[in-house]
């Protein structure tokens, strides 16, 4: 019987014998340990975006250093079919010429993952536009890990703005050295 004194021997892991303090103690640890795995899984996104930021922030300074002076602006038809082609993804562009020219197009790799870096100028200003595929978790489509519950990502660094967006399976990175606000404000206005 369990209160023979001579009967006090325990199987593997406790599981003839129940102790109330080490049942505690193992659900403690399961839930931290559960806890913690949530917090790195959710922060993962953070610093991918951040890495795909410092890339679309090498090919932006690249860029402006005078590799597409004098070249001819290239219509958004042409560019959209390079991102099919390159990256595997429809996209749209803004057709408005008044406001919009489309520099140029180039592949690009982050990481292991294919972009297109679009070079565009927005009334005078030049902006990057990385497109890229959402890349599977797992091998299998789950929804964004990349932020939760948010539509856009913005932010600036050494006077350097960003903007961060998921639709239909894509994800975008717009990058200028323009003012926070009107980066937003331009892609909320022409992009979303």
């Amino acid at each position: 019987m369990s209160g023979d004194s001579h009967n006090k021997g325990s199987s593997l892991f406790g599981l003839v014998d129940f102790s109330p303090r080490i049942a505690f103690v193992l659900v403690i640890l399961t839930l931290t340990v559960a806890v913690m795995g949530y917090h790195i899984y959710r922060d993962s996104g953070a610093r991918q975006v951040e890495g795909i930021g410092q890339e679309a922030l090498r090919i932006f300074s690249a860029a402006r250093s005078g590799r597409s002076e004098g070249a001819p602006p290239v219509g958004p038809e042409e560019i959209e079919g390079r991102v099919k082609e390159w990256v595997g993804v429809k996209v749209a562009l803004p057709r408005d010429e008044k406001l919009f020219s489309y520099k140029f197009v180039v592949r690009e790799k982050i990481g292991k993952r294919t972009a297109a870096a679009i070079h565009i100028a927005f009334a005078g200003e030049p902006y990057l536009l990385m497109v890229m595929r959402h890349e599977a978790l797992r091998g299998e489509e789950a929804p964004s890990p990349l932020f939760y519950r948010s539509s856009f990502l913005s932010w600036e660094k050494d006077g350097m703005s960003f903007v961060f967006w998921e639709r239909d399976g894509v994800q975008y990175l717009l990058v200028s050295d323009v003012d926070l606000t009107h980066t937003f404000d331009l892609v909320r206005q022409h992009f979303t």
